[in-house]
């Protein structure tokens, strides 16, 4: 009591020094001062808010001047002011306030009393980097100015240090900081670190100094650590043969302790034979054919680490089973499924969730669950409305099974395209059996909940549409019942998804049958089976058939006449008629004239016997083609 009561007066008369009244607010500006080294100046510092006010700061020694008050007046938008060390003295206590000055008035800041040796504030401390290795640095630390100036009083020290991509930084106790030459221990191979330091007096009166500049340094190389993240990508190629492709991960930098320098593949058959290899800055190579399995390290300047294996058999082995995947708001998908029935003595090492576009057939990306999972989230630059296909795969010690794949979209929308190939197939004359194509999946944009029929007569006097019909999006025809015989009608369809309806198909245009248009169809198909039996009939029993035609039909309908036109003596003579003559012979000179010609004697031989027409035997087409007897015997 009787403190405040001393301070109390010592304010009510720097009211009247200052010619205020003792009226006049207190204000709390979190007015502090310090004294700097080595200057000893002293700065005092407030965190007032106001714009437009002006702040002077009042001091007094309170052991030889207490009615003494000296003022300095701050610049204007600064909230720090230095007294210099010309205008105190050391071992004096000093009173200090802040007066703020504005338009309404004057008020007064809290009171301090300071001494300058409890006010020091050692300078800024200097960090040396000493010795880095993969695991650990050792900084030096150095403060000399203060060594040089001040002796009686030695310097306690703090020191802290963080991985640059982390906020929270690790502190050192003083007991820890008291050697010259501080130690960081288990630090992260090839990473960055800021390191600092700062120090108060021993006695610990005054303020902590400014931290040093941040030593920044990074850790040595380490050799990587295990596993690479592999799997394997399987697509068919034209020929619908498999092609399968490994594919890994790049290590995150905890797991890689440096700069990859390559990823080393060995490839080998069920016997353990390797049938290939390679060394590639890379994250994916094909698979021989020959390969059963493949494993995959990683090297750096420090070395490699151990292979990380994986089966590329497909195992005769339970998949998971009952896969459904979900849509986790802002996160990505959720996929869960049940592990299939398996004895205790196969199961499951773990799981593999992979994720694909449907449409390119890329591969996006795959995370691995321990065997005890049922659920993953799958994450990743996933658009709209899009369709993904989602798999699960069981790894088990030979080989992996995997799910039957499952469309998901993240974010549904309306189909862009109606239906194509809209057609019609009249069952009667009143009903009509209406199917239609697929949507291709490019334009579904998400998964078809139903169809929509729309159905309008096209007669001028009777336009008005059927009720729209909605069929399930697993079928893709409907029979449209109750239409009228000899109509035409206009119908077109559309398809919907949860997002909404999407654009109707094409236009299309049926009519329906009249009321007898089955009898005539039946008579049709009726007269076409008869013909088609009867040929089928004349096909088997096709020498019969002629047998009985000979029968039946007069010889000369049926019997093979000679053809004057293709006959060998014809033909013959034919070509010795048109043969071009012979040369004729020279003529006889006069000599040959003059001798005596042979007599040739010529007998005439007797004419041969008549054959008598009786003896003649002739055909029955001959009887009704040559002359008779008696019209021979004329004719004679």
């Amino acid at each position: 009591m009787e403190g405040q009561g001393k301070a109390f007066w010592l304010l009510a008369l720097a009211f009247k020094a200052l010619g205020l009244e003792e009226g006049a607010s207190v204000a709390s500006v979190g007015l502090q001062c310090f004294c700097g080294f080595p200057s000893h100046d002293m700065t005092c510092s407030w965190s007032a808010p106001e714009a437009n006010a002006t702040f002077v700061l009042a001091f007094r020694n309170l052991k030889y001047a207490p009615s003494e008050i000296h003022k300095a007046q701050a610049r204007e938008g600064d909230r720090w002011l230095t007294v210099a060390r010309s205008r105190l003295k050391r071992g004096e206590v000093y009173s200090v306030w802040l007066e703020i000055h504005r338009a309404a008035g004057v008020d007064v800041s809290e009171t301090l009393n300071v001494s300058l040796e409890e006010i020091v504030k050692p300078p800024a401390p200097e960090l040396v980097l000493v010795e880095v290795s993969s695991s650990g640095a050792v900084v030096r630390r150095d403060n000399s100015n203060w060594a040089e100036h001040i002796m009686d009083q030695r310097l306690l020290w703090e020191i802290r240090y963080k991985a640059s991509t982390d906020a929270a930084w690790i502190w050192l106790s003083l007991e820890q900081s008291s050697q010259e030459d501080q130690e960081l221990v288990d630090l992260v191979p090839f990473t960055l670190y800021e390191v600092q330091a700062r120090c108060i007096q021993e006695n610990r009166q005054g303020f902590w100094s400014e931290w040093s500049p941040p030593q920044i340094f990074r850790t040595m190389e380490a050799a990587p650590l295990g596993p690479v993240d592999v799997w394997r990508e399987i697509r068919l190629l034209e020929n619908l043969e498999p092609a399968v492709r490994l594919l890994w991960k790049a290590l995150d930098p905890e797991a890689a302790r440096g700069v990859i320098l390559n990823y080393t593949v060995d490839f080998r058959d069920r016997h353990g034979t390797s049938v290939g290899s390679l060394a590639c800055l890379c994250y994916s190579a094909p698979v021989p054919a020959a390969a059963s399995y493949a494993q995959v390290s990683a090297w750096n300047s420090a070395g490699g680490m151990q292979p990380t294996p994986l089966s590329l058999e497909q195992a005769d082995l339970p998949a998971p089973q009952e896969v459904r995947v979900q849509t986790a708001q802002g996160q990505g998908l959720r996929v869960t499924w049940t592990p299939g029935p398996s004895s205790e003595q196969v199961q499951p090492e773990e799981y593999v969730a992979e994720w694909k576009e449907e449409i390119s057939g890329e591969l996006l990306g795959w995370i691995r669950q321990p065997a005890g999972s049922r659920s993953a989230l799958l994450k990743g630059n996933l658009m709209p409305e899009e369709p993904y296909l989602v798999s699960v795969s069981a790894l088990y010690a030979h080989g992996s099974s995997s799910s039957a794949p499952v469309r998901m979209y993240t974010q549904e929308g309306v189909p862009s395209a109606g239906p194509p190939h809209v057609k019609d197939q009249s069952v009667s004359s009143t009903v009509s059996l209406i199917s239609w194509g697929e949507i291709p999946l490019a334009h579904r944009h998400g998964r078809l909940t139903h169809h929509t029929i729309y159905l309008q007569p096209s007669a001028p006097g009777n336009r008005q549409a059927y009720k729209p019909i909605v069929i399930g999006a697993p079928r893709r025809s409907h029979a449209l019942k109750g239409l009228k015989p000899s109509s035409t009608y206009h119908l077109w369809i559309t398809a919907s998804t949860s997002a909404g309806e999407g654009p109707p198909s094409l236009v299309h245009e049926f009519h329906t049958p009249g009321p007898h248009w089955q009898v005539y169809t039946a008579v049709l198909l009726s007269v076409g089976f008869l013909l088609l039996l009867a040929l089928v009939v004349l096909l088997l029993k096709r020498r019969w058939f002629l047998n009985f035609l000979h029968k039946v039909l007069p010889l000369w309908c049926w019997q093979r006449v000679p053809d004057p036109g293709h006959s060998l003596a014809i033909i013959k003579m034919g070509s010795q008629a048109t043969a071009p003559a012979k040369e004729a012979p020279p003529a006889p000179s006069p000599a040959e004239h003059a001798e005596e010609p042979e007599i040739l004697n010529i007998t005439e031989p007797a004419p041969p016997p008549a054959i008598s027409p009786a003896r003649l035997a002739f055909s029955g087409y001959e009887k009704r083609v040559l002359p008779s007897l008696e019209e021979l015997e004329r004719l004679t």
